[in-house]
């Protein structure tokens, strides 16, 4: 499967034959055919493989909710570290493979849109949406949409390597290393433009630890 995904996303779903995967591991041809049947198959099980990678991965971005949040410089901290844990995810050179490959494919195959959409926004949308609303809930943020505001997060949270990137892709140029300082300030400045239009009219505006300038 691995193997798979590599030369997938190194040549494209239509220049690459079972022939070409076959070579890239001990197996055969034949046995290729055996456990999958066709490469359209064996093209869907290998993106499912690796969107299972990802999706664990995100899961535990949104899981990870504080006991206690005392207003807004709190909801500050979580939302920088939620949003350290996904883009981690994000800025991951496999997911970015997996995300141009899926985007590239895609009109071509409607079962690929339907998989990604089933084993990643389906889950992982509602969690993000709720860990927003438990946050206006407990009075941290004014939001009064969190499925929009999850969508505002999403975008300047993931904006954070795209803007970092020369021409704003991953097929011309690599992501920011994860952890480093650019990346961690980028964050942070994203993360508090976020905060800074949700915050309580009645509460300061809370400090994210970014750099100033």
């Amino acid at each position: 499967m691995g193997a798979a995904f590599e030369v997938f996303a190194r040549q494209g779903y239509a220049a690459t034959s079972l022939d070409d995967i076959a070579s890239a591991t001990p197996v055969s041809r034949q046995t290729l055919y055996n456990h999958f049947g066709d490469k359209e198959t064996l093209f869907l099980a290998v993106v499912d493989d690796r969107i299972t990678v990802n999706l664990e991965a995100l899961r535990g971005a949104t899981h990870a909710f504080p006991d206690r949040l005392d207003g807004v410089d709190d909801a500050a901290r979580y939302l920088v570290e939620l949003a350290g844990r996904i883009t981690e995810v994000f800025a991951s050179p496999d997911t970015a493979s997996l995300r141009l490959l899926v985007q590239t494919e895609a009109p071509r195959h409607p079962k690929l849109l339907a998989l990604w959409q089933k084993r990643v926004a389906t889950p992982v949308w509602p969690a993000l949406i709720g860990c927003l609303a438990r946050l206006a809930h407990a009075g941290a943020l004014s939001i009064d949409d969190p499925a929009r505001a999850a969508g505002q997060f999403v975008t300047l949270v993931t904006g954070a390597s795209w803007q970092m990137t020369e021409l704003g892709t991953f097929a011309l140029a690599a992501p920011p290393a994860f952890g480093s300082p650019e990346l961690d300030t980028a964050i942070r400045a994203n993360v508090d433009l976020f905060v800074r239009a949700y915050a309580p009219a009645a509460q300061p505006m809370p400090t994210t630890g970014r750099t100033p300038g």
